[in-house]
């Protein structure tokens, strides 16, 4: 390994542990190229990993946003689409259900 498959600008696109046709050139792995894409690669997972973690962030963003504006009068609940008032009611009633067993089963108790 590896074994390296280049874009038409000649940029590394992929590592391979066996060549995959004529297009795959064989690279020690300790080559400046190799390294840099790996750490391309290693980045880009991370970036990933970062926007899947704060997408729950943004869902409890919205939800907050969408009953800030109902409070102010802006829209109305029923004017958002059915799907929309269905996904929000359930969140809503999964938060609840949370937040009641959360009361229930105090951070003291022993319970596995």
């Amino acid at each position: 390994m590896p074994y390296v498959n280049r874009n038409s600008e000649g940029k590394i696109i992929k590592l391979l542990d066996a060549p995959s046709g004529s297009d795959s050139e064989w690279l020690e792995l300790g080559q400046v190229e190799v390294m840099e894409f790996l750490q391309k690669l290693n980045n880009k997972v991370e970036l990933k990993e970062s926007l899947l973690s704060s997408d729950g962030e943004m869902v409890r963003v919205v939800e907050d946003l969408v009953d800030m504006l109902m409070e102010k009068q802006v829209f109305v609940f029923t004017e958002l689409p059915e799907a929309v008032q269905d996904k929000l009611n359930k969140r809503k009633k999964l938060r609840h259900d949370v937040n009641a067993l959360s009361n229930l089963i105090g951070d003291d108790d022993n319970v596995l």
